[in-house]
């Protein structure tokens, strides 16, 4: 936000100079970035007023202008056309310095000495808007001599503001001066906005229709007639140039003079080019196009909120308007709008338009719902001054859902306990007073437990200061125009303690160095996704993962929800590296996913890991050819996982998961208590996401892990005596699971089984069609002595026939 200081004084009396106050309001929470200054002119630069002119009598081109400068008269050579006798012009005098570093100095053209210059806007470093090519014409009343520096705005201290989100008030220059009133404590002064109306009344001519009232919260209309369209004044001109405003014609200026002046948008029609002479605010129908004010066809559709008269739209609501009834040098009548649009209407039709402006911008922070008939009645007072003509008589106010007023009962007590620090009651309401802001004692609202001796101030908030709703608000304003310099230095009071890891933080490291010595690398993917991302998981339709957080106001449909898984996310990334040829990716993530509670609760938040594997491996490795991934290089890493969190009772069971391989996907768990699953991607799913190769997947919930693991280094000695080992193969069915024989072993093994595992499976000719054999190593020990097959061989036995029993599994002998 460009603020010209001198344009500023006119709302707030100042005495501060313009970087000193530019220091104030940084510290007042408004940061100014830079203060420059527009228009630099030196000295030497005066008014004067053009007694005659003859030609030049060497050249046809050229003229003799004599000048009246007040105490001197000047004759100058000059070729422009534009000027005439009694014209008040720019005139830089001998040793004055052009803008572009040219310095003035008596000199002999075609014979006749020039001992100045009569200077054009570009010459002076000014892009204005002239009738006609040429020499500046000076429009204000000044005396010949004046120096032009103080005729004009030239030198003007400019203040750049970078504001925060959350204040659109100060998006005008009235904002700004309530600012500076609470810091200065001088009075605002409201510029005037008196109308003199005359001729018919606006009813006879127009109407304003709202259909959407959820996207236009108040549309107002006046209409002038009998206007002239022309360059606006220079003083206007100057000091819409100053705040980054190229002028364009006197009506066009003054609604972008009145925007920064309050920071209500406004926008004229031709009123002779609108059908009907009816505003009707509606969406935009499917396909419907628009030729706006910069020549290009723009193609519409609902969810774009256009003006439109009774046949065609007319302009986008809030971020520009149409070629078709702009206003020309041939307008003689307008409309002039000054409405309320739906802050996220307007954000998003500007940005899929690709249609930022400083409207826009205002629109979508906020404007005042209750300052559009100020600002209306003040545009068309500079419209009369600037183009002429007739203010009808009234304003058309379609205003569906007119503002509740808003109080807020602010404590003193509250003010020092947010603050640390006591303010005086009379300061707390001066300051408040100084923001515009009404204050007055408020009655005891808030209960029986507050303090007999408290000081309540019962505050209304005015509709331009949309962002105070709460009291710790209020208590903000006390404190940045109080001044934070003025907190108090405190040593901070507290327990020292040594800061150490937490024990969730310790097992969180212990997961990801384990799964980086594995090989993996972790990503980082968006908590938000597009619902899409679980249609291609092929989930039920009552599939918990669907049931998602959705957001109010996304920025895009791809981040529309909060994920309920944090696959699609690796899924995303895992296509993204496939389409730049990488195609060995080994990544897991650690993060949140969401669901959703009442209505009124913030979501369910659990920590989950997901892993994702597609490739070969090893890598690099001249003595081993790399080989295809496989379903058991993703088991051997959670095992591994598992084992150095010293958790005990892993169990892998077979299971159908929607988006993983119908006969290669697992349930986990752990103690009894499923954690999540692991598998190869079912192919399907494959082809929809376009992997050329195939992907295996796991998702593990953090929680059940967190709570099983023992990070308590445990010892165990070296055995004394040796082990007695037995290798037994059995000829089981093929849908018997290594597993549960696995189990079913160690439970009847006895108290000296060490360790069980699976070194052979083997289908043949000896071994029945449907059957498979499987071949165990057991390792038997006993800790005090040598261990005797007559000790072992009892165990052997009980195991044989507890698998024949549960799995008619028969001892292979051959």
């Amino acid at each position: 936000m460009k603020v010209p200081y001198n344009w500023l004084r006119d709302y707030i009396k100042i005495e501060l100079p313009p970087e000193e106050l530019a220091k104030r309001l940084t510290m007042a929470g408004l940061e100014v970035e830079l203060v420059s200054t527009f228009a630099p002119l030196g000295e030497n630069f005066v008014a004067g007023r053009i007694v005659s002119l003859r030609e030049h009598p060497h050249g046809a081109n050229l003229l003799l202008v004599e000048v009246d400068l007040g105490k001197t008269m000047l004759e100058v050579v000059c070729g422009a056309k534009n000027i005439s006798e009694g014209d008040m012009v720019p005139v830089a005098l001998s040793g004055a310095v052009l803008p572009g570093g040219e310095v003035i100095k008596p000199t002999e053209i075609r014979g006749i000495l020039s001992p100045g210059m009569l200077c054009s806007g570009g010459e002076l470093g000014l892009e204005i808007a002239e009738e006609e090519p040429g020499i500046m014409i000076l429009d204000m009343d000044c005396s010949p001599g004046e120096k032009l520096t103080d005729l004009l705005p030239f030198n003007e201290p400019v203040l750049e503001i970078d504001l925060t989100p959350n204040r659109g008030d100060c998006l005008g220059l009235l904002g700004i001066a309530r600012e500076v009133a609470a810091l200065t404590g001088e009075k605002l002064l409201l510029p005037p906005d008196d109308v003199e109306e005359e001729g018919q009344k606006i009813e006879q001519l127009g109407s304003v229709e709202i259909r959407d009232t959820d996207l236009c919260y108040r549309y107002t209309a006046r209409i002038m007639e009998g206007i002239t369209i022309r360059p606006s004044p220079l003083k206007m001109q100057m000091r819409l140039l100053a705040a980054g405003i190229r002028s364009i014609s006197n009506l066009v200026d003054v609604t972008n003079y009145v925007m920064w002046e309050t920071g209500f948008p406004m926008h004229a029609f031709d009123y002779d080019r609108l059908t009907g002479g009816q505003i009707i605010v509606r969406r935009a129908g499917q396909g419907e196009t628009l030729v706006t004010l910069d020549g290009l066809l723009r193609t519409l559709d609902p969810e774009v909120l256009v003006i439109a008269d009774t046949v065609e739209p007319v302009a986008l609501a809030g971020v520009m308007g149409g070629e078709n009834t702009e206003i020309t040098e041939k307008t003689n009548r307008l409309l002039l709008e000054a409405a309320v649009f739906n802050p996220t209407s307007v954000r998003k039709t500007a940005r899929k338009m690709n249609l930022p402006s400083e409207a826009s911008q205002r629109y979508e922070k906020g404007v005042d719902v209750e300052g559009a008939i100020f600002a209306q009645n003040r545009a068309v007072r500079l419209m009369k001054a600037t183009a002429g003509g007739k203010i009808l008589h009234g304003i058309i106010d379609s205003y569906p859902r007119p503002h509740k007023e808003h109080v807020i009962t602010l404590r003193k007590s509250r003010v020092q306990l947010v603050l640390g620090y006591s303010i005086p009651e009379e300061r707390i309401t001066d300051i408040l007073t100084g923001l515009s802001l009404e204050v007055g004692k408020a009655e005891d609202t808030l209960g029986e437990n507050r303090k007999t001796d408290e000081v309540l101030f019962k505050v209304r908030i005015p509709s331009y200061r949309s962002d105070l709703q709460i009291e710790v608000d209020l208590i903000e304003e006390v404190a940045r125009i109080y001044g934070f310099d003025k907190i108090p230095v405190t040593p901070p009071v507290g327990m020292q303690t040594s800061g150490r890891p937490s024990q969730v933080q310790r097992i969180t490291s212990r997961i990801k160095n384990t799964l980086v010595s594995c090989g993996l690398q972790e990503v980082i993917t968006f908590s938000f996704i597009n619902p899409k991302h679980l249609d291609l998981l092929q989930l039920p339709a009552d599939d918990k993962w669907r049931n998602a957080v959705r957001l109010q106001n996304p920025l895009t449909e791809d981040q529309a929800i909060l994920r309920t898984s944090l696959l699609p996310g690796l899924f995303q990334l895992l296509q993204y590296n496939f389409n730049r040829q990488t195609l060995n990716q080994f990544i897991f993530e650690m993060g949140r996913v969401f669901f959703p509670r009442g209505e009124y609760e913030l979501p369910l938040e659990r920590e989950v890991l997901a892993l994702a594997l597609s490739g070969k491996q090893p890598l690099g490795d001249w003595q081993n050819h790399p080989r295809d991934l496989n379903f058991y290089e993703i088991k051997g890493i959670i095992e591994t996982l598992v084992q150095n969190l010293g958790i005990e009772g892993l169990h892998w069971e077979e299971a159908t998961i929607p988006l993983l391989h119908p006969v290669r996907g697992s349930k986990i768990s752990i103690q009894g208590r499923e954690v999540g699953f692991a598998g190869s991607l079912h192919p399907l799913l494959q082809e929809k996401l376009d992997f050329k190769q195939e992907v295996f997947l796991a998702e593990l919930m953090l929680e059940p892990l967190l709570e099983a693991s023992s990070l308590l280094p445990t010892f165990r000695r070296l055995p004394r005596f040796p082990a007695v080992f037995r290798d037994v193969a059995f000829i089981v069915s093929r849908k018997a699971k290594a597993g549960d024989l696995m189990d079913t072993i160690r439970a009847h093994g006895g108290t000296f089984l060490e360790e069980v595992s699976l070194f052979d499976v083997y289908e043949g000719k000896q071994i029945p069609e449907d059957c498979l054999s499987m071949a165990f190593s057991l390792t038997f020990r006993h800790g005090d002595k040598t261990l005797t097959d007559d000790e072992v061989d009892p165990f052997m036995e009980e195991i044989a026939q507890a698998l024949q029993e549960k799995f008619d599994a028969a001892l292979r002998k051959t």
